[in-house]
């Protein structure tokens, strides 16, 4: 196993679902914040015990700009340690109330790190909006943010079931005609049909989790119709128990089926489990060999 973890790591990666201030490695947070011992759990109580553990053990580490910089900045040190090479994280535009509710300065902040780690790693950050935001505010923020220098994509993230979606239409448009990547978080916990409406009615470029569809052939052939990509996250779909278990997860499914898929950390913070600790795994449960993982890492890769 040592040796296929070393061998693993070796290999260049993109990680293509991230959360950026929640991306950091535990060892590297806990050497950082030498006053505090950080643990996060092996399983969450689903997405509203792991929005629990963030406000009280994550939220607390947060009191100014200063802190949210640090944990970026630690986040994107992490990936580089796993020799990522490409890296596309959300950053939530509610951060924004850290920097005197400028999200100005938040973008500013962003701009910064990507040029300071630009001969190390291909840091390609995205606004991050919840599904739940006010719809005025999403629109004026989020053109702030594609018409910007710095962000090269949205991610839409939050509840996933009885969600209408319609209100960001629009924004998803104009993103596309500014050339800025559209992601949702849709189909972890959702059943298949919400992320044929998502599609229907987002057109997003990639899907975060989608792991559902492999429960319907109509999102299956629609995903394939469309060229949509799932960027799955097994440690993490695991650990908030919306699988049982990695042996029963359907990411082999959905792989067999033809879709694009690519393999992500989520929230390291919170899920403590690296793209390369999940390739091992993926192998050493008999789920994928050495050289499909090889392919989907590949696959990742492409056309960046």
């Amino acid at each position: 196993m040592k040796e296929l973890i070393k061998q693993l790591k070796g290999l260049p990666k993109a990680d293509v679902h991230n959360h950026l201030h929640l991306s950091g490695a535990v060892e590297m947070l806990n050497a950082h914040y030498s006053d505090i011992r950080f643990k996060p759990p092996k399983y969450y109580d689903g997405f509203d015990g792991m929005m629990h553990f963030i406000i009280q053990h994550v939220n607390t580490l947060m009191r100014s700009s200063d802190d949210v910089i640090t944990l970026m900045d630690i986040g994107i040190r992490s990936s580089i340690a796993d020799n990522v090479t490409h890296l596309e994280a959300s950053v939530d535009m509610g951060l924004a109330k850290y920097f005197d509710n400028s999200l100005e300065a938040l973008i500013k902040a962003v701009g910064e790190l990507k040029e300071k780690y630009k001969p190390e790693i291909d840091f390609r950050p995205e606004i991050g909006i919840k599904k739940t935001s006010e719809l005025d505010e999403v629109y004026r923020d989020g053109m702030f943010c594609i018409e910007s220098a710095v962000i090269d994509g949205i991610d839409l993230y939050g509840k996933e079931s009885d969600q209408d979606l319609s209100g960001f239409k629009e924004l998803f448009q104009e993103a596309r005609a500014n050339s800025i990547k559209t992601k949702i978080h849709i189909g972890e916990f959702s059943d298949a049909l919400s992320m044929v409406r998502a599609i229907e009615t987002l057109a997003p470029d990639e899907i975060q989790h989608g792991i559902n569809a492999a429960d319907s052939e109509e999102a299956i052939e629609l995903i394939l119709d469309r060229k949509i990509r799932l960027n799955i996250c097994p440690h993490s779909n695991v650990a908030l128990r919306a699988v049982s278990s990695l042996e029963e997860h359907p990411i082999r499914k959905l792989y067999e089926a033809g879709v694009n898929i690519t393999i992500n950390t989520d929230d390291l913070l919170l899920f403590n489990s690296t793209i390369t600790d999940q390739f091992a795994d993926l192998i050493q449960q008999g789920m994928f060999t050495f050289e499909e993982i090889d392919e989907i890492r590949q696959n990742a890769l492409q056309g960046l």
